[in-house]
């Protein structure tokens, strides 16, 4: 723990002194993390959050998620569980998570469902998926439907893997579904996806600026060539997959780049997408806190989805490419 703490530490302050030797340099790579939060995640994220969370207050959703029993025999997870794979779908990184928080704040679910259904709701939304990297960087629409599947394929995989997955629990009251009782404030659900969406900015203009540092301290570059030498693989492209742990949408740009064959390429942005970089993981888990959740687990679980949908990638690009 102490050598952690002092390496954290380190990487803190070597971040600083980068900070005050060339402002100009990462107070760009900063505005340009703002300029993607605002013009890309704000509008396609935002109300998702708003109305997930209105929906989650007012408390019906049990009576629609009675028409979705079969997680309990795949997944072996409440039917509301149905609805979070769905919205974390549609919505992307992080409002799976969110969704998953709110749902045990609301005392809807119990602390072992919501880290079963963190194994499945995790997940990209098609806008990035299929448009941004797809059509956007592979240039292909039947690339982007291939990674697509994958991802979601490679969750339902992954949810099935931890199905009988144990948690020390918490007990859940009788959740009141009186509808007529429920105090219902458009303010607070305001509020609160304010907040969210805040908390989602700030981790993304962080990292820009964590990843320009260092690309421009060229802190990857040994371990790139060293992993180019024994594999006598272009260490630009481990390059790029260490940009893609960081932050998965400099990670795909990257590997679209410099990787020449299609296969290959897929392969990788698949892999980058699903892991979900440090970046996206961070944002999920200042959501997943509330529920208790290790990081240990977070990242197990993450790992394995990755694989799933690689898997399924590679068997999807052999049938139709």
């Amino acid at each position: 723990m102490k050598k952690t703490y002092y390496f954290t530490s380190i990487l803190i302050l070597l971040i600083i002194v980068a900070l005050v030797i060339s402002p100009v340099i990462y107070v760009q790579a900063f505005s340009n993390g703002v300029l993607v939060w605002a013009s890309v995640l704000l509008p396609t994220i935002f109300p998702f959050l708003f109305f997930t969370k209105i929906l989650t207050d007012l408390g019906v959703l049990n009576s629609i998620a009675k028409n979705f029993s079969f997680t309990k025999k795949i997944f072996k997870t409440p039917p509301i569980s149905a609805y979070a794979f769905m919205i974390s779908i549609m919505s992307g990184y992080p409002v799976g998570a969110k969704i998953v928080s709110d749902l045990f704040s609301s005392n809807l679910i119990s602390k072992q469902d919501a880290f079963k259904i963190c194994t499945f709701t995790s997940n990209s939304g098609p806008m990035f998926i299929y448009g941004s990297v797809g059509i956007g960087m592979l240039f292909s629409r039947t690339l982007g439907l291939v990674l697509l599947f994958s991802h979601i394929i490679g969750a339902i995989l992954n949810g099935i893997l931890y199905r009988n997955h144990k948690e020390v629990d918490i007990k859940i009251e009788n959740i009141d579904k009186n509808f007529s009782q429920k105090k219902i404030s458009l303010g607070e659900s305001m509020w609160d996806s304010v907040v969210s969406i805040l908390v989602i900015g700030g981790f993304v203009c962080i990292f820009f600026v964590v990843i320009e540092i260092f690309n421009n301290l060229c802190l990857f570059q040994p371990i790139a060539m060293f992993l180019g030498q024994i594999t006598n693989i272009d260490s630009n492209v481990f390059l790029s997959v260490m940009n893609g742990i960081w932050e998965i949408t400099h990670g795909c740009l990257d590997v679209c780049y410099v990787v020449e064959n299609t296969f290959a390429s897929t392969l990788l942005c698949c892999g980058i997408i699903t892991f979900g970089g440090v970046a996206t993981m961070l944002q999920a888990f200042a959501f997943l806190q509330k529920i208790g959740m290790r990081m240990g687990f977070f990242l197990k679980q993450k790992i394995t989805h990755t694989l799933f949908s690689v898997c399924v990638c590679a068997i999807l690009l052999l049938i139709f490419t």
